[in-house]
């Protein structure tokens, strides 16, 4: 069974409300269901479910799709394990994948799960590193729940013991190899273990399947780093692997908001002292993966790093990528030399208040360089440079607008200065755009000259397109269709259909409400009108990008302009083309 027949199968034999239900009291109301939303906490209905369509939209918090990326959400997974979760409810077999590969994988997952185990039972053997453990604050219950352990090694024990463990079990040292739990030695010696008298943090995946290790060093006085990870493997790619993520999901959804904090210990004390929402990156800086997987459950996050040279430094990376996609970016001052781990062990109420009293990351280093700076002026040519151009990527414009007044008065100038400095640092941008590759689905490139205004009209109104071929008869989604892929390339449909799944189900909502009050002609008169609107936008948004380089070119001395001339006239042409008329549609 192809995977998109699987999809359809399991949407026909899964109702909508019977997915929802089990996390959310669904009332009846007229063609829907509504209930509070299980994404936010509201006091009254904001959530609406449609069983009809199978979809449901929440109009307080936005978020909205199907029972594939519902699944995904509350349970924060990826859509694979959402396809996983809904085809074994629905009795539905997915397709084999390729029997060789399946086994080859199943073994990576044994042999680790293996070593989890063994480094689990060795733990209370080692006095050291109990005691360790214990002067962190760790607990025995934290201890078991973070199946934490200890891999031997010298000085008290050989550089093989796990591989001579697993050996025993019947695991093959290829296998070992693979899974990055032995290496291979030089001059023909046998491979030897990856982890060696360090203090054994596993790493899980998003459903909870260890699949692979942070090790810590317990030895003093030694040139071996501080920490090991495990080596890429087929199982653990660092840029997609958030620490504690499989234990914090619900934990990000019930308090409104992630924590992000270096190392394990960070994690594993904050869940100690309450904080069940708390991550760490392993052995990577955060990557464009982690903040799409963490996104999905809140918008808002709070940053706990060092605050030394090197802390500043992740947290400028770290706001840089999450502040493009609108996520509220909040700091939480840590003592100097101080991280949440040690904070908690030496009184849990000052990384309360240290978190209770984070601030936005343009407020943090507007003091921060304060601090830094005791001469006026280096101080504000340092926040020109350093603080500014966090305010250009705040995409809600009344945010931006708030911040340029926050630092104005930070540095005790205009608003108006500020604005113009942001508007020139936007200018530069423009001239040399910050380029990032998407993760899971590629948008497609947009014109560097297109309006943001325009892109955001355009992508709204394919979008109000898209729902409404959701809801309306056969003969007008015929029609809407077949104009819809004459305007639209099937790569930016296929993008929008995924990127915007969330406003596409709110508009769906909306248009249903609009047909059920409207006459048919009222109703092909604003699919019509939209039909204009998305052909306008889109062709400007053509010819935007065509002028552009018809004036490169001109600037330059370099390339042939006529053909570029040629496109921008049949692009003025299209725009002045007889517009769609109601009579598209068919009479009913």
């Amino acid at each position: 069974m192809a995977s998109g027949d699987a999809v359809q199968q399991i949407k026909d034999r899964l109702n909508i409300i019977d997915v929802i239900s089990p996390y959310a009291e669904l009332t009846k109301s007229g063609r829907h269901f509504v209930a509070r939303c299980p994404f936010h906490s509201e006091k009254s209905p904001s959530f609406h479910v449609s069983p009809e369509r199978g979809t449901y939209h929440c109009f307080g918090c936005g978020v909205g799709g199907d029972i594939f990326s519902f699944i995904q959400a509350i349970d924060g997974v990826e859509f694979k394990d959402a396809l996983k979760t809904l085809a074994e409810r629905a009795g539905v077999e997915l397709v084999p994948e390729n029997p060789q590969k399946k086994t080859e994988r199943d073994e990576l997952v044994a042999v680790i799960e293996a070593a989890t185990s063994y480094y689990e039972n060795q733990l209370p053997n080692m006095v050291d590193a109990t005691a360790y453990l214990e002067r962190r604050g760790v607990t025995k219950e934290t201890i078991k729940k973070w199946r934490i352990g200890y891999a031997p090694g010298p000085p008290l024990a050989g550089w093989r013991e796990l591989k001579t463990h697993l050996i025993n079990e019947k695991f093959l040292p290829g296998t070992m190899l693979k899974a990055g739990l032995i290496k291979s030695a030089e001059g023909g010696k046998e491979p030897f273990d990856t982890f060696r008298d360090r203090i054994m943090f596993p790493l899980r995946d998003q459903a909870g399947r260890v699949v692979g290790f942070s090790g810590r060093i317990l030895a003093k006085d030694t040139d071996a780093p501080k920490y090991v990870n495990s080596p890429e493997t087929e199982l653990y790619h660092k840029s997609e692997l958030l620490y504690g993520y499989d234990m914090a999901k619900h934990g990000i959804r019930n308090l409104g908001f992630w924590i992000i904090v270096e190392g394990q210990f960070d994690v594993v004390m904050s869940h100690q002292a309450g904080y069940t929402n708390t991550v760490a990156v392993s052995g990577t800086a955060l990557t464009l993966h982690h903040v799409q997987l963490l996104e999905r459950l809140s918008t808002k996050v709070v940053l706990a790093l060092d605050s030394d040279k090197a802390g500043i430094a992740a947290m400028k990376k770290s706001a840089d990528l999450m502040l493009r996609r609108g996520i509220d970016v909040k700091v939480a001052a840590m003592p100097d030399g101080a991280d949440p781990a040690d904070m908690i062990l030496a009184d849990p109420k000052s990384f309360k208040t240290a978190v209770g009293h984070a601030v936005h990351i343009i407020e943090f280093l507007l003091a921060h360089l304060r601090k830094e700076n005791a001469d006026d002026r280096a101080y504000k040519l340092k926040a020109t440079a350093e603080v500014m151009p966090f305010i250009t990527l705040i995409p809600n414009m009344i945010d931006r607008d708030h911040f340029e007044g926050v630092t104005a008065t930070a540095l005790g100038t205009t608003k108006d200065a500020v604005h113009a400095e942001v508007l020139r640092l936007l200018e530069e941008q423009k001239r040399q755009p910050v380029q990032y590759k998407e993760v899971t689905v590629e948008k497609t490139p947009t014109p560097q000259n297109e309006t943001m205004t325009a892109i955001l009209r355009k992508e709204g109104t394919l979008h109000y397109l898209l729902a409404a071929l959701t809801i309306v008869p056969e003969p007008v989604r015929e029609v809407l269709e077949r104009e819809i892929a004459v305007i639209v390339s099937p790569e930016v449909l296929e993008s929008e259909r995924i990127n915007g799944s969330a406003h596409i189900s709110k508009l769906t909502f909306q248009i249903e409400q609009f047909i059920e009050k409207s006459s048919y002609r009222l109703q092909i008169e604003e699919f019509t009108h939209k039909l204009n609107q998305l052909h306008k936008l889109t062709v400007e948004g053509k010819l935007a990008q065509e002028k552009a380089q018809l004036k490169e070119i001109e600037s330059s001395g370099q390339g042939d302009t006529m053909p570029v001339l040629l496109r921008v006239n049949e692009l003025r042409r299209q725009l002045q083309a007889n517009e769609y008329q109601v009579s598209i549609f068919p009479k009913l």
